[in-house]
């Protein structure tokens, strides 16, 4: 474990669910609406660093979280990314897509890059948006 690693024993309001490895945590900037990180318990940094029961976990909680997703907001697709670039703490970004606008809590919301690379639109919302989608999400589990 880094002395700096913001994953390391990670906190948050925002955690949808706990596993044996990993945790499953809703994105402070839901764009597109729905996206999820699953953030590793113990610190590595590369794949080749996970072990095949970590890896067989991470596959099931993938599959589930898609299905939570399906049932919420019915996303046309799905993008999966490992990268590191900002937090050298391994975890994956589970991300919704949508040829379609979805309204949630009085909000719509598009996914401009349908179809395309996602472009980095990060923009934290607010912590009671952030709340109530979490108990939405949670409520599909």
């Amino acid at each position: 474990m880094t002395k700096t690693c913001s994953k390391c024993n990670f906190k948050s309001d925002l955690i949808l669910k706990k596993y044996p490895h990993w945790i499953a945590v809703v994105s402070e900037s839901p764009t597109p609406i729905g996206w999820i990180y699953i953030i590793l318990k113990r610190h590595a940094e590369y794949f080749d660093e996970l072990t095949d029961a970590e890896l067989i976990e991470l596959k099931k909680i993938i599959k589930e979280l898609k299905k939570v997703l399906i049932k919420a907001f019915n996303p046309d697709w799905f993008n999966v990314m490992q990268m590191g670039n900002m937090s050298r703490h391994i975890h994956f970004h589970l991300i919704p897509r949508y040829k379609h606008k979805i309204r949630f809590a009085n909000r719509t919301f598009s996914d401009p890059d349908y179809g395309n690379m996602l472009v980095n639109r990060y923009k934290p919302a607010n912590k009671i948006f952030l709340l109530k989608l979490k108990a939405y999400l949670k409520s599909k589990l």
